[in-house]
């Protein structure tokens, strides 16, 4: 079996990443309230951790996506701490990981891709239900300021990624000679 260890240069990278989503989840965001309760969530928190997974794979992007949105609740705590946002944040990163696992080439499609399919299993529909599990918010108040999140966000990332992700390959991959 395989041992996966990643280099100091990586983890570095991994970590700082995280830490701009921690900083993003905290105070880089708008949460627009129902009752008391947060309904909908407007950061950028996942734009670093796209950013590891499409870099560095599912698992870089799922332990950034985790520990960015663990790390960001206890900056600025709005309740008591649910993990299971950090699982669907984790689990955000582990898609944008696997939409670049086999090719790292970058195209506007497949940028746009990931960013609806991430936003939409993630953000509205898993983020959605588990709103509504664990707290006493009738679905039917949660879905207009979470269509409004997802519609705002979609485009926004795809646009952040789309220059980002280039811009930011040579900084980040460096080539082994």
């Amino acid at each position: 079996m395989k041992k996966m260890h990643f280099e100091l240069r990586i983890l570095i990278i991994l970590a700082l990443l995280a830490a701009i989503g921690a900083v993003f989840k905290a105070f880089v965001s708008v949460d627009l309230f129902l009752g008391g309760l947060k309904i909908v969530d407007l950061s950028l928190v996942a734009l670093p951790v796209m950013l590891a997974g499409i870099y560095f794979g599912p698992l870089a992007g799922g332990l950034v996506g985790f520990v960015a949105e663990t790390a960001g609740f206890f900056m600025t705590p709005t309740g008591a701490y649910n993990p299971v946002f950090s699982f669907i944040m984790a689990l955000l990163g582990v898609i944008a990981g696997l939409f670049y696992l086999k090719s790292k080439t970058t195209t506007v499609w497949k940028t746009i891709g990931m960013v609806v399919i991430t936003q939409l299993l993630c953000s509205a529909v898993l983020t959605t239900l588990a709103i509504t599990l664990f707290y006493p918010v009738p679905l039917i108040a949660l879905l207009p300021g979470r269509g409004i999140g997802t519609a705002i966000k979609i485009p926004l990332l795809i646009v952040l990624l789309t220059i980002l992700i280039e811009r930011l390959r040579p900084v980040v991959v460096r080539r082994r000679g």
